[in-house]
């Protein structure tokens, strides 16, 4: 700290390290008049590349080779990979979808009931093994699942109870003729 070589202390280089200033851009195109008044011409920009020919400009977002002087090269943001989904999860979610979409047949009733098992079968899966996804597709698999199913538990009760009430009133006219 007692150098005293240095004029400046908190540089680390000496000064005569530093390159110089870029010079100055010369303009070449200075407006010309024909006559004093007369409106001045400036010379023509230069021509755009014709069609089907490659840009001289690199595209947005395309880095460039070359360094400007006195501006440092970037690297880019670290971005973290993404977690793989669990695939249980994606079965739950979709049969889950496919029983409240389809909920007219038979068939999308018992999708319900494997979204609900495979959706808790995935939520125990991402539960043991943090690196994997599909939290939210699970528990929505799950929840359209108990819907459904119990959409599927409540017609089968309506249904009986018409069956019985219903039926015992018709059969009389039924053996009657």
């Amino acid at each position: 700290m007692s150098d005293t070589s240095n004029p400046i202390p908190w540089r680390e280089t000496p000064p005569s390290a530093i390159p110089p200033a870029p010079p100055a851009p010369r303009v070449d195109a200075a407006p010309t008049q024909a006559y004093p008044g007369a409106a001045p011409s400036y010379s023509p920009p230069p021509a755009a590349p014709a069609y089907g020919y490659a840009p001289s400009q690199p595209p947005y977002g395309a880095t460039s080779q070359q360094q400007q002087p006195g501006y440092p090269i970037y690297g880019g943001q670290y971005v973290p990979a993404p977690r793989p989904t669990s695939g249980l999860a994606v079965t739950s979610l979709i049969c889950g979808i496919a029983g409240v979409v389809l909920f007219w047949l038979f068939l999308p009733m018992l999708a319900s009931i494997v979204a609900v098992i495979t959706g808790h079968m995935a939520l125990r899966q991402i539960k043991a093994d943090p690196s994997l996804g599909g939290r939210g597709m699970a528990i929505a698999g799950v929840i359209m699942g108990y819907v459904m199913t119990a959409f599927l538990v409540l017609s089968v009760a309506i249904t009986l109870i018409s069956i019985v009430f219903f039926g015992a009133f018709a059969l009389p006219f039924i053996f009657a003729s």
